[in-house]
């Protein structure tokens, strides 16, 4: 049985610009996701978006200072929020949506973009939902090969986990010990069903991972500061040549599956519950503040920042062109 992740937090063993980047990092992602469904309101975006408003901790708390550019992270649904985590310009990824050849993609994105930046590590998701599952122990099984210390994160949700890919994966990654790191984003729902519906296990999606020898455990996905340490520990522990790890991260979406989704599957006192008490900006701002390490005008200062550099991205998102007709076949190959 998958035991919950704790551990006692001094925050005031972190240094300062850890702990605002954590924060800013978490405040990027939110303005991102705000801005971008804005424009798709406008008309500039056309297809769909799932936002990842307020599951932020758990991608700036798993990616922050654990993660650097050489190691691999495959991401899920919601994967703007890790690809802001890992590095990848805003101007990229809203240009990637807009369709202008300033996107990672170069024009070949709009809507749902699925894309990758291997200078950073990302290296997409792949086209059917879980099937990044199954890419995650090939990028681990070449960095065993090559003996390097790097580690691959593979990031999935509830709805992911119910399909055959995961237990695949599982049996390779704990057969040969592979350096990867399994996340499920558990925010309860695939599109409208909840995981009670999709799964035939009782307790914890992690519980399936004892069956591949593989560890894990469950975390609050909210807390930025536990979902650092926790995929600390598991990245030490691939480094060492220790094998995989699995984390159920739970949290919960505040919008629809996806733009334009009424979201009216969800019971509203629970959703306004999420938001009121779990929200992770709201609450490792307030802890910022409590514990005297910033003060509220130093974070107005930060989200201002933010501002300025997520309208200078859209700016030259918006500027770049359309892709010649030529730009289809480029990267094709027969």
């Amino acid at each position: 049985m998958a035991e919950t992740y704790t551990k006692e937090i001094n925050v005031k063993d972190y240094p300062k610009e850890v702990l605002l980047d954590f924060y800013k990092t978490m405040a990027k992602i939110r303005k991102f996701d705000e801005n971008l469904i804005k424009l798709m309101q406008d008309g500039k975006v056309s297809g769909f978006y799932h936002s990842g408003i307020g599951s932020e901790g758990l991608s700036a708390g798993s990616i922050r200072q654990n993660l650097r550019d050489e190691d691999y992270i495959y991401y899920n649904h919601r994967g703007c929020n890790q690809k802001i985590a890992k590095g990848v310009p805003l101007s990229k990824i809203y240009g990637d949506f807009l369709g202008t050849v300033e996107g990672t993609t170069k024009g070949l994105g709009a809507g749902i973009v699925h894309s990758a930046d291997p200078a950073r590590g990302v290296l997409g998701q792949a086209g059917t939902i879980g099937s990044q599952l199954g890419l995650s122990v090939g990028s681990a099984f070449a960095s065993k090969l090559k003996k390097t210390d790097q580690v691959t994160v593979v990031y999935f949700g509830d709805g992911a986990a119910s399909r055959e890919m995961l237990h695949g994966s599982l049996n390779w990654a704990g057969l040969y010990k592979l350096p990867v790191i399994y996340i499920c984003e558990n925010n309860e729902y695939a599109i409208s069903c909840h995981v009670s519906e999709t799964h035939s296990i009782k307790e914890h999606i992690a519980d399936w991972a004892d069956g591949y020898g593989i560890p894990n455990c469950v975390v609050d996905g909210n807390d930025v500061l536990l979902m650092h340490e926790v995929v600390k520990e598991a990245v030490e522990r691939a480094k060492r040549g220790e094998g995989p790890t699995f984390i159920e991260a739970q949290t919960f979406r505040h919008r629809g599956h996806f733009e334009g989704d009424p979201y009216d599957y969800v019971d509203v006192e629970v959703l306004q519950t999420w938001k009121d008490t779990k929200d992770p900006i709201t609450n490792f701002a307030a802890k910022l503040m409590s514990e005297e390490i910033a003060k509220e005008e130093e974070l107005q200062n930060l989200n201002k920042e933010i501002d300025q550099e997520i309208a200078e991205a859209i700016d030259k998102a918006l500027a770049a062109p359309m892709p010649e007709a030529g730009r289809i076949y480029e990267g094709l190959y027969a």
